[in-house]
């Protein structure tokens, strides 16, 4: 196989879209300030929207209308409002239109994004930052790649192509 020349990069500083298109994720660099244990999740850039609802414990219930998940999915949800932490959540409890979920916060509710493809998720837990290489051609993403940070704490460069 030939090297790749027309590979790319792109440095997120907060959650969102790096790449808008058909793509495939090469590798990563994680950089942490802290030394907080955080995970990074890089998505398929598809998603579906839906709304919450915390009404004071730690489940958390999602209506997303057909949203197609099973038990046991593991999904990135972006809360567009509400007090609730964006990352990633392993799915439980599924209907046709809800499924819950375990947060941390109490009390809250709103709108969420959900992510339900994740190509990758890396976890960082010290001051230091480091380079992950995805083997062969990497992890293609048929619709681009939206990068999930849980806290301005951290950030990501992503090299793609």
């Amino acid at each position: 196989m030939a090297q790749q020349y027309d590979v790319k990069s792109f440095h997120n500083t907060v959650s969102g879209v790096a790449v808008d298109y058909k793509t495939r994720l090469k590798g990563v660099v994680i950089s942490p300030s802290t030394s907080v244990t955080y995970n990074i999740s890089f998505c398929d850039n598809i998603y579906v929207s839906g709304t919450y609802d915390v009404p004071g414990s730690t489940v958390c219930t999602v209506t997303s209308a057909n949203h197609g998940l099973s038990n046991g999915n593991r999904i990135y949800m972006d809360f567009t409002s509400g007090t609730a932490q964006d990352e990633a959540y392993n799915v439980s409890n599924v209907t046709q239109n809800t499924f819950t979920v375990t947060v941390t916060s109490a009390t809250t509710s709103g709108n969420v994004n959900l992510y339900p493809f994740i190509l990758a998720e890396f976890d960082c837990s010290s001051g230091t930052s480091y380079y992950t290489l995805i083997p062969g051609e990497g992890i293609l993403s048929d619709n681009g790649i939206y990068v999930g940070i849980p806290s301005a704490s951290v950030t990501t460069t992503i090299f793609y192509g």
